[in-house]
């Protein structure tokens, strides 16, 4: 190897060869700090967005019909069970 490099032939094939690992490995950086993949770079602040809030008529609340009542718990079939049972 050294008697390679001892040659100018074989020095401009080593700083060619050398140039080219340099401009595709910066080529790679560049290529990924462009999509953000880079591990140093920071995540963008997340934006809190509620949906369906500018939306007219998902804002206003909904009156129900019939009033919610507690007749069709477990617990009041269970006593009506029990007071039939006997």
């Amino acid at each position: 190897m050294r008697s390679f490099l001892r040659k100018p032939i074989g020095k401009i094939i080593a700083a060619v060869s050398v140039t080219a690992m340099v401009a595709v490995v910066g080529f790679a950086i560049y290529l990924a700090s462009l999509t953000g993949s880079l591990p140093w770079q920071t995540d963008p602040t997340r934006i809190a967005i509620t949906p369906f809030a500018d939306i007219p008529g998902f804002n206003l609340p909904v009156v129900t019909a019939t009033p919610v009542t507690r007749a069709g718990t477990p617990a009041a079939y269970s006593a009506e069970w029990r007071a039939h049972r006997g």
